[in-house]
């Protein structure tokens, strides 16, 4: 499974960005707005499916100490990020590595469980794979702000594919059955995701435009996920 696994989340991630290519490119929309799309996306992948299924499988103290964590992580993070910055005006480098941990984060628990075999009925295989799309699109469309080469998004999508693949071989090699530990991670993954879609997408768009388009686009990309996870 981990070979096929592999390729199919890197193949759900180009999807992904070919679905942003489209938003974006074709239909003209102007990138602040389409970073009100992007943090649409992120918050209906995290109020609609990554939230309720933590605290639905792990003890809601466990999620809720990782919420912390990771809030505080990102906060450090984000700090230090920003005061060591070169780049200036809508350049988003930083938001697009802060993607990056975060999905990460979220790669560690579920491949650690497709590694543990707890996936009998192929469920969590397809939820995760599909779950790739959407961070695809929004990679793709934090991309297009930022100033970083073809080559950088090219190795970020390999990265991630990577990521899962060991961290699922890890699981099948050293079973972690932790609950807490898997809920803390969760929990981690959840506020990392949510501080990129909130304070650095969401918030520093609003400031440009007309606050009832970017409100518009935020109601639509969370639709679009809401839309996705239904067909998935």
């Amino acid at each position: 499974m981990g070979v096929s696994l592999c390729f199919s989340v890197f193949f759900s991630l180009l999807t992904g960005v070919g679905i942003s290519i489209f938003i974006s490119k074709w239909l003209m929309v102007k990138i602040d707005y389409i970073l009100s799309l992007c943090s649409g996306v992120l918050c209906g992948v995290l109020f609609l499916e990554l939230i309720p299924h933590s605290f639905s499988e792990y003890k809601p103290g466990s999620v809720f100490l990782g919420i912390i964590v990771g809030l505080l992580l990102m906060m450090i993070i984000d700090k230090f990020m920003h005061n060591n910055s070169h780049h200036g005006g809508l350049d988003k480098t930083a938001s697009f590595y802060f993607l990056i941990l975060a999905i990460t984060l979220h790669n560690l628990p579920s491949g650690l469980a497709l590694g543990n075999h707890v996936d009998h009925d192929g469920h969590l295989f397809h939820l995760v794979v599909f779950h790739h799309i959407l961070e695809g699109m929004t990679l793709m469309m934090i991309y297009f702000a930022t100033s970083l080469k073809l080559r950088h998004l090219f190795v970020s999508l390999v990265f991630l594919s990577l990521s899962l693949y060991c961290f699922t071989l890890i699981g099948s090699v050293f079973p972690i059955r932790n609950g807490h530990f898997l809920g803390v991670l969760l929990g981690m993954a959840s506020s990392t995701i949510g501080y990129v879609a909130i304070f650095e997408l969401f918030l520093p768009s609003l400031k440009k435009g007309y606050h009832s388009l970017h409100w518009l686009s935020l109601l639509t990309g969370i639709f679009i996920a809401g839309l996705l996870l239904i067909i998935g």
